[in-house]
């Protein structure tokens, strides 16, 4: 081989060795578009959550099931847990894993001083769980007949019913029989901090309208793809796990094995140089 012939060569190969770092240095640009970072109002959305297009059926995504988020009018984020409770995402924490969420009903009360919780907070499968940071407070609604010595909610009087709220746990002495003669129950979470048990009755609205936390964790059919160096999503047509890989390419389970085409084709280049040597 010609001595000009195998300088083309050489820089043939550095060239060629030039764009493949390049990619590497570069290849969590296609991951970003798979799977971009949104805003709704204050509310950074980034994966695990998603943003809902209210356009589409949300058919194939980046990121865990159930953590879809809608904004409304441009200012509100909204998740839906299971059960058909929706609340306020007040604020996501991508270090600690916390969101903190405030009940929608409470916050769209027609008197806001004395708001009625409807639902409890159920999490169902979802991979969240409470923050060592909430506890639960415990409504009974228009119970009837009750004991006279009891405080109760004032602004909840129903004729002669009454309703009570107690933190979880702390309900009076005896409750167990007279509030089998409420018409609900109802238990949500609050946040410690926000809690004055000597006056729940009159300051519970400020506790509801503070919110609770909640802490997530890995979704357990996600691991293989996140230990992969991916980002999970889900097919909801096919009723399969996606893997959105740093490559732009997407995996049925794992990112794995996904630069074996660039070393292949670097051998290529070596074996395409060594022909002519």
């Amino acid at each position: 081989m010609s001595q000009q012939l195998q300088l083309v060569n050489y820089y043939f190969l550095i060239l060629s060795l030039f764009f493949f770092i390049n990619y590497l240095g570069t290849n969590s640009s296609p991951l970003l578009s798979l799977c971009p970072w949104r805003n709704c109002g204050n509310v950074n959305i980034g994966y695990p959550f998603w943003l809902r297009n209210e356009t589409t059926s949300d058919q194939h995504y980046c990121g865990y099931r159930g953590f879809g988020l809608r904004c409304l009018n441009g200012e509100d984020t909204v998740l839906a847990l299971p059960a058909g409770g929706r609340y306020y995402v007040k604020a996501i924490d991508y270090s600690n894993y916390t969101l903190t969420l405030v009940d929608f009903d409470a916050r769209h009360a027609t008197n806001q001083s004395c708001p009625r919780a409807s639902h409890n907070v159920t999490l169902g499968e979802l991979p969240l769980k409470f923050s060592v940071l909430d506890l639960n407070l415990s409504f009974y609604f228009n119970c009837t007949p009750y004991p006279p010595d009891v405080p109760y909610i004032e602004c909840l009087g129903c004729d002669a019913n009454r309703s009570y709220v107690f933190v979880e746990g702390n309900e009076t002495e005896g409750f167990e029989y007279w509030s089998e003669n409420c018409e609900k129950k109802v238990v949500v979470a609050v946040m410690k901090t926000e809690i004055n048990i000597g006056n729940l009755t009159s300051r519970f609205d400020r506790e509801l309208n503070d919110g609770f936390v909640l802490d997530w964790v890995r979704a357990m059919d996600c691991g293989t793809c996140e230990n992969s160096s991916g980002l999970c999503g889900y097919n909801d047509t096919a009723k399969e796990f996606l893997c959105f890989c740093n490559d732009g390419s997407i995996r049925s389970n794992s990112c794995k094995g996904m630069l074996s085409s660039s070393f292949y084709f670097l051998c290529h280049i070596f074996n395409f140089k060594n022909t002519f040597e």
